[in-house]
């Protein structure tokens, strides 16, 4: 990591763009950022509709982050969807965005949902009690591959180990993993806020980087936050190899040893058929309510017309729910959709703190008040 680093372009203010940083995912400025994107959601909602073609009708109006979020997961589902419509023929489904403060009355058919969650694990317990938390099988499974590969766990520092992060890992998967609909962070916001405060490392295999993790430390805590990631040049047999699953491994041991309290896996949309929820959920993380602005943010789901595509898509998507009381007097509670012909989807799994239990939901009871 030591080569010549390639010029950069002029950063921006680097005042600027701390503040749009914090702006985005500060603690702080979460109630101003989550009630300034409430009323803009009341007032100028953002729309869309699913495709005509689609087997489920979605309709979604409120926060802006809807249709990037919620509908890009749904679109992954097998619901096609566009970024507006304009087609007047009713919904299926109803998604409506909004803040914690403004959540509508809920009538029948309708669930409450975190808009987002973070999945964090506590590691200041020590490696015994770290490995304790991470399944068996995924315990084993990288055992094995680290010592075939003969991985290394490197931390890489200067200009160049940014840029061939951000150009020959990040960027690549991101454009190969979801095309279109990948989001992510500026260069130079990258750069500035996450890898001047923060941490890049990289999995080494037989003396090449073969991925890497951009992670947050933010001052005055413990806490590291895995950001930007990626393998190089996107390739797919660095997701065979388990090399991307191995980022997660090696920064809950470095974290482990190097005095922070937790690791942020990051967040994720409120589905447990969602496979990043899947794979974390194997490290026995805590389910939390974001810090930053989504932490204040909600999804209302309603159904208004009971379908066999509609059904179809309940079941094969169980949710992470708001128990009965809201959060904080209940928690989360994830929720499995069943009928006769389609049993609950008991494959995906539930079990991590701050989840306070499962419950099946027979589907002719909770449609029984909508229309065919």
């Amino acid at each position: 990591m030591n080569s010549p680093a390639p010029p950069r372009a002029p950063l921006p203010s680097r005042t600027a763009l701390h503040a749009r940083y914090a702006w985005d995912t500060g603690r702080r400025l979460a109630p101003v950022r989550c009630g300034w994107d409430g009323a803009r959601g009341r007032h100028r909602p953002v729309r869309a509709r699913s495709l005509p073609a689609g087997p489920v009708r979605l309709s979604y109006a409120g926060l802006g982050e809807g249709p990037r979020h919620v509908l890009e997961f749904l679109r992954q589902q097998g619901v096609p969807t566009a970024a507006a419509g304009t087609d007047d023929a009713p919904a299926d489904i109803l998604l409506r965005g909004t803040t914690a403060r403004t959540v509508p009355d809920l009538p029948p058919a309708t669930l409450l949902l975190p808009f987002r969650v973070r999945l964090v694990v506590p590691v200041g317990e020590g490696t015994e009690a770290l490995h304790a938390r991470i399944s068996r099988r995924e315990r084993r499974s990288f055992a094995v591959h680290r010592r075939e590969r003969g991985w290394t766990w490197e931390r890489a520092t200067g200009p160049w180990a940014f840029d061939h992060f951000y150009e020959r890992m990040h960027l690549p998967t991101m454009r190969r993993r979801h095309g279109c609909a990948t989001r992510s962070l500026p260069p130079d916001l990258a750069y500035e806020c996450l890898f001047r405060r923060g941490a890049l490392f990289f999995v080494v295999e037989n003396g090449t980087p073969v991925a890497g993790v951009l992670c947050a430390r933010p001052a005055h805590s413990r806490t590291l936050t895995m950001r930007l990631l990626g393998v190089l040049d996107g390739a797919e047999e660095h997701y065979a190899s388990g090399a991307a699953r191995a980022l997660t491994h090696f920064a809950l041991e470095w974290a482990c040893t190097h005095g922070m309290t937790h690791v942020d896996l990051s967040g994720c949309e409120p589905f447990l058929s969602k496979g990043i929820f899947q794979f974390k959920q194997r490290f026995h993380p805590e389910c939390r309510l974001p810090a930053d602005h989504f932490g204040g943010k909600r999804l209302v789901l309603r159904v208004v017309r009971d379908t066999p595509g509609v059904r179809d898509l309940l079941v094969a998507n169980p949710v992470v729910a708001l128990a009965a009381g809201g959060f904080e007097a209940g928690g989360f509670e994830a929720l499995y959709f069943h009928d006769a012909d389609r049993p609950p989807r008991t494959d995906l799994a539930w079990q991590c703190p701050g989840i306070l239990r499962a419950r099946h939901l027979g589907l002719d009871a909770f449609l029984q008040m909508v229309s065919r």
